[in-house]
């Protein structure tokens, strides 16, 4: 198993009070386990915790005028092998899915399926159904929507992206998304801590990293445009049908982001004794936070 340690800082400023919801706390699930997490906020106010409808931890904040800052930090511990490859998976027709995953087949904001339907069969209907049209769709886009840090615009949507051929992760994993859904399949956006583990280090800025997964006979596998492979470590955040749904922050009012800190480090085992010591899921006072849908940024 490994050990990742996790978390973020973020720093607003707010001419007036403002409401804010903050999704960057991962939640144990199964392969995952939090050890230990803290929440600290500063020129703002913790206000509520919850879960949404699809299950993200999500923290509501108020956040006073001038400075808010918000710093979440936590160790995950999760396999150290890579991320789960079924190639023979198959995919599940509509009429046996189960209720809860047509919502997944379906066009939203940022994956607007019914734009792109042409566009998904003219080049991939050719691939076997299942597992390997999924693949192949994730490694066209690997290949062909370039990945530009900073180039991307909130509103961009997956057809933006297939016409632009560039983003941000947030944009290739919704053109994947809209594409595997023209096809019955159910996919969703999910973002996640991810540490640079047997992989060379891009040279830009950790970030929070989104993704997709596609429902395939047996479960949600990760399909991820960023890498032609899979990777070790991830720590899942949060997922829904697109970045609308899992966006690290949405603010309700206007705020400017002045810091914006991501971390994702593997732990060695050598080291555990220099650890800091984290409190098991706690929220300190005073309190803070910050960014996102505004009313959501896009992850890198």
């Amino acid at each position: 198993m490994y050990r990742i340690r996790v978390g973020c800082h973020l720093s607003y400023l707010t001419p007036a009070q403002t409401a804010a919801v903050f999704v960057v706390q991962p939640a144990a699930r199964p392969g995952q386990v939090i050890d230990c997490e803290r929440l600290h906020l500063s020129g703002a106010v913790a206000t509520g915790a919850y879960l949404d409808a699809f299950g993200n931890r999500c923290q509501r904040v108020a956040l006073a005028p001038g400075e808010s800052q918000l710093r979440f930090d936590a160790v995950a511990v999760v396999p150290d092998a890579p991320d789960p490859v079924r190639p023979e998976a198959r995919q599940v027709p509509p009429e046996r899915l189960a209720p809860e995953l047509l919502r997944y087949t379906l066009p939203s904001r940022y994956a607007e399926t019914d734009r792109l339907l042409g566009f998904a069969w003219e080049n991939f209907a050719q691939l076997p159904a299942g597992y390997a049209r999924a693949r192949g769709i994730c490694d066209w886009v690997h290949r062909n929507i370039q990945y530009r840090p900073g180039i991307s615009l909130p509103h961009w949507s997956a057809a933006d992206a297939i016409a632009r051929r560039e983003g941000v992760c947030r944009d290739r994993a919704h053109v994947v998304v809209a594409l595997c859904r023209a096809f019955n399949m159910p996919a969703r956006y999910a973002v996640a801590y991810l540490p640079d583990i047997d992989v060379p280090d891009d040279g830009n800025p950790m970030d929070f990293h989104a993704y997709a997964e596609v429902w395939l006979e047996g479960g949600w596998q990760v399909f991820d445009p960023h890498d032609p492979g899979p990777r070790k470590g991830r720590v899942f955040i949060a997922s829904g049908l697109d970045a609308a749904d899992a966006a690290f922050a949405t603010l309700y009012g206007g705020a400017r982001l002045c810091r914006f800190e991501v971390w994702a480090d593997r732990l060695q085992e050598a080291a555990k004794s220099a650890e800091p010591v984290l409190a098991p899921a706690t929220v300190e006072a005073p309190a803070v936070l910050a960014d996102a849908v505004a009313l959501a940024a896009p992850a890198a």
